[in-house]
């Protein structure tokens, strides 16, 4: 009975160990990622927007690559947006997935607990 309940306790550790590196390294390790990008595209948002008062309104060449830069800054931003509410609800459904995990094992500890005293 004694190892069974240590090998019990060291599983649901290991559990706790693995939920805790799942819920919050990889996340974390994205969201940094993506805030590094997210703010290399902003730093070059506010150069194209410095440029833009540089331009002359009668170079048709110089308005259309200016458009054509926000255009894709705007873009890559709203990419980005799009990527953290991704990573987000995979935050979430981890999170769900492991508190399911938790009420079944807890679930199912009871059981044999149950099982083992009606013998």
């Amino acid at each position: 009975m004694a190892s069974s309940e240590l090998f019990n306790k060291i599983r649901q550790w290991d559990n706790r160990a693995a939920q805790w590196m799942g819920r919050h390294f990889y996340i974390i390790l994205f969201e940094a990622i993506l805030g590094i990008i997210f703010l290399f595209t902003f730093i070059n948002a506010l150069k194209i927007i410095n440029t833009s008062f540089d331009v002359h309104k009668n170079n048709v060449t110089d308005e259309l690559l200016l458009a054509q830069a926000t255009n894709s800054a705007l873009i890559v931003m709203l990419l980005l947006l799009i990527a953290l509410g991704i990573l987000n609800i995979i935050n979430n459904n981890s999170r769900l997935r492991s508190a399911i995990k938790n009420i079944e094992y807890n679930l199912s500890k009871r059981r044999t607990d149950h099982k083992s005293q009606e013998d």
